[in-house]
């Protein structure tokens, strides 16, 4: 008999787990099943919804365990973590039992570690889309609908500027994550992306300052790439493709530093990394712009598109990201099989407006020439 239609979401009843089995509930047909450690917890989130949400005791450090979830399931979301102790585990064994699997993890782990079998996966007509969340995830896949979009109407796309960071209050599982990457990834040189080539600069021309209109803030900028995001400057290669994240001041600066060069305790490198979250003070929760450059019938042609969320919902954006890209992904629209980060896997337009419809609107504004009369 065909496996059931089941949405498995591992760690369920975290944050980002909740928050997804809420947003599946709302636009997915089929089961879910919430999979952790405390079978309580798991029960209590389960009891918020009707009977197509159940409950199952899973402890992913223990292999039979792990088996017999995904077993049961048809789709697997990975909410669980630290992903830096927990590695491929969840993804390995969603491959074994030929579930479609979504993780909003970054941190390359994941993506390298099930690399060797992507033909394999491919060929069953499985997608496994990782860090599907909010950053990295929807960072990276607003540079290329912005893209998109402005190809549309621009006979030559020149730049592409990304602007990104947030405030949000994130899990030590998290911050924890940040920390291990950051060291593992150490001082990267600073640079930008030269029609798919990344280009080198000085360290004095890494930093910019930039007002962004309200309620987005002002102030330095510097240019940081994470491996999603190089992959889209590799892949934009008609243009100059530049990534910046908000610096809030020199305290941060030397933060990231230490996190890069030292093998700090794990209590102080979450601390530390928490502390930078909190020192940014913006009017939204997070952000992401995205300015588009080139010209149209002649004429310097710009679009910009943002995405924000309000303090406080950063779990929110996080798991109805993974929530709708789940769902597309199980009803086989918009996705190419085989291993792939969001970006790279999805039709961007086509996912960001099952986006508008669960709630994340990007913004838009654009000044192109008027095709009709040829002037502005």
């Amino acid at each position: 008999m065909p496996k059931p239609f089941t949405f498995g979401i591992v760690g369920g009843s975290g944050a980002a787990g909740k928050a997804a089995v809420s947003a599946l509930h709302k636009s997915a047909s089929g089961n879910l099943l919430i999979g952790g450690r405390d079978l309580s917890k798991a029960e209590a989130v389960a009891a918020q919804f009707d009977a197509r949400v159940t409950a199952a005791e899973l402890d992913v450090l223990d292999s039979a365990s792990l088996e017999r979830f995904c077993s049961e399931c048809t789709v697997i979301l990975n909410c669980s973590g630290p992903v830096c102790v927990l590695q491929d585990r969840v993804a390995q064994a969603a491959f074994r039992n030929r579930c479609l699997y979504v993780d909003p993890a970054g941190l390359t782990l994941v993506k390298e570690a099930m690399l060797p079998h992507r033909r394999e996966i491919a060929d069953a007509g499985l997608c496994f889309v990782i860090s599907a969340g909010w950053m990295p995830g929807l960072s990276e896949l607003l540079a290329v609908y912005g893209h998109a979009c402005a190809k549309a109407k621009m006979d030559t796309v020149e730049s592409i500027t990304v602007y990104s960071s947030d405030c949000g209050d994130w899990s030590r599982n998290a911050l924890l994550d940040a920390a291990w990457f950051l060291h593992k990834r150490g001082l990267a040189p600073p640079g930008y992306f030269h029609k798919g080539v990344f280009t080198r600069v000085k360290s004095s021309a890494a930093m910019r300052t930039v007002a962004l209109e309200s309620p987005l803030p002002s102030g330095r900028f510097g240019l940081y790439f994470l491996p999603e995001m190089e992959e889209v400057g590799r892949r934009l290669n008609d243009c100059d493709f530049f990534s910046y994240s908000y610096v809030s001041g020199t305290s941060t600066i030397l933060a990231s530093m230490a996190l890069a060069l030292f093998p700090l305790p794990e209590s102080l490198a979450v601390r530390m990394v928490r502390n930078i979250f909190r020192r940014n003070r913006f009017a939204v929760g997070g952000f992401v712009r995205v300015e588009v450059r080139g010209r149209a019938q002649g004429q310097p042609s710009v679009f910009s598109t943002s995405i924000t969320f309000e303090p406080g919902r950063e779990y929110w954006v996080h798991g109805t990201t993974l929530a709708t890209v789940a769902r597309l992904v199980a009803e086989s629209k918009h996705f190419r099989p085989g291993v792939h980060y969001l970006a790279d896997a999805v039709d961007p337009v086509a996912l960001f407006t099952a986006l508008e419809s669960a709630g994340i609107l990007p913004t838009a504004n654009s000044d192109f020439p008027d095709r009709s009369s040829g002037s502005r």
